[in-house]
């Protein structure tokens, strides 16, 4: 049966981090029957601006495509942060998020967020699972995510792991934004989204979790690349699907080379130079463009 957790407000996102330093995983196969749900959500008007001014956003009445994540991830850390979760908190490394828009979302609208997990799974490096967020508004679920968690472990050589798309599509695409991002910038990003993870705060805090340098979030340099594309992208009825490759260490300055094509873009977040692939996106849709 499962177990449901409703949350008055959002959790201290910092003292759980604290919390799951000292636990390892439980050692389990299965997944806990756990549903976290926080309803009567109202997004906070200061901290969309904040975002949408980090991540490129127009400012509208409609909320930015990646924003809700922002709503629904305190509440995949209270999920991955109970005792009987299989995979340790601090140390797993989001791989992939999928996210489906059905209905676009307001800046008015009361929101209900509601996470669980599901696809415990063994991958070549570890093991994976999913953290599933639903945005309902009016009681209809209008904005899906799906994010994809890896904690490295025991090796399964024969496990599939997901991949991107052939690339073949961004041959001749060369020109695209540019972005510097400063050694602060996980600092910065953990201020708006509340990921206050060791490996995007401080080298010091990253290097025993295996990074020699404090790094990106990858929702900041995915919402940096949809923030771009959001003018050519249509408002509703659209799934975004992004592979993180290699993370971005900070320093770093990195570019965003794109294809367009009816109803599907295909894009590349990479090292300026072209040296390292650090995330791949790909937008589908179907019926009418942007503004709808």
């Amino acid at each position: 049966m499962t177990r449901e957790i409703v949350l008055e407000g959002p959790p201290d996102l910092r003292r759980i981090y604290a919390t799951a330093a000292l636990k390892r995983g439980a050692d389990r196969d299965r997944l806990p029957e756990l549903r976290v749900v926080r309803p009567g959500v109202s997004v906070d008007s200061d901290n969309l601006v904040r975002y949408a001014r980090a991540c490129g956003f127009t400012l509208t009445e409609r909320l930015p495509l990646p924003y809700p994540h922002l709503l629904g991830f305190p509440l995949q850390m209270v999920v991955m942060s109970q005792r009987d979760f299989p995979l340790p908190l601090v140390g797993s490394v989001h791989v992939e998020n999928v996210i489906t828009v059905n209905t676009s979302l307001t800046l008015a609208d009361s929101l209900e967020v509601a996470v669980h997990a599901e696809n415990l799974r063994a991958h070549p490096k570890g093991r994976q699972v999913d953290l599933v967020t639903e945005v309902s508004t009016h009681g209809d679920v209008a904005w899906r995510g799906v994010s994809t968690y890896l904690a490295r472990g025991a090796e399964h050589p024969d496990a599939e792991a997901s991949e991107p798309p052939s690339l073949d599509g961004l041959e001749g695409v060369r020109s695209g934004p540019t972005w510097r991002f400063s050694a602060g910038t996980g600092r910065m990003f953990a201020g708006i989204g509340g990921d206050w993870n060791p490996i995007h705060v401080h080298p010091i805090l990253a290097k025993p979790l295996g990074f020699p340098t404090a790094i990106a979030h990858g929702m900041y340099s995915y919402s940096r690349c949809v923030g771009a594309l959001a003018p050519r992208l249509p408002g509703s009825g659209i799934t975004s699907h992004v592979w993180f490759r290699k993370p971005i260490r900070l320093p770093s300055t990195v570019r965003l080379r794109t294809a367009f094509e009816d109803h599907r873009t295909l894009s590349l977040l990479e090292g300026v130079k072209g040296e390292l692939d650090h995330a791949v996106l790909e937008h589908t849709w179907a019926g009418a463009g942007p503004g709808r």
